[in-house]
């Protein structure tokens, strides 16, 4: 039977590996960091991906904090259409959070 490793850090992380370990999500980070907001269906198209692939992904990222949605899901949309903004700052947060338990980025102190 596998033994699991369970270091200290690993609750903290799961977040950060969370988005960062899937290449999908991975796929759509860089997308919208690289072309700015952008429908559902342009990910999809962008990233050659079925639109119901996108949807669950940049759900699970905005559930994550790392992208947001414009007009915000706690509006009413009356059919408008949803655009999905990253949010740099997090993003940049956990990509440090992940750089320290890698040991690759100094901790901050």
């Amino acid at each position: 039977m596998p033994r699991y490793a369970h270091p200290k850090t690993t609750a903290h992380l799961e977040p950060v590996i969370s988005a960062f370990g899937n290449l999908t999500r991975v796929a759509i980070i860089g997308f919208l960091a690289q072309n700015g907001p952008a429908t559902r269906g342009e990910v999809a198209a962008g990233l050659n991906i079925g639109v119901a692939t996108a949807k669950h992904n940049l759900q699970l990222l905005t559930e994550a904090g790392i992208t947001s949605q414009d007009p915000p899901a706690t509006e009413e949309r009356n059919g408008m259409r949803v655009q999905y903004l990253l949010e740099r700052e997090e993003v940049l947060r956990r990509y440090k959070m992940l750089g320290e338990a890698l040991g690759v980025v100094p901790e901050a102190g």
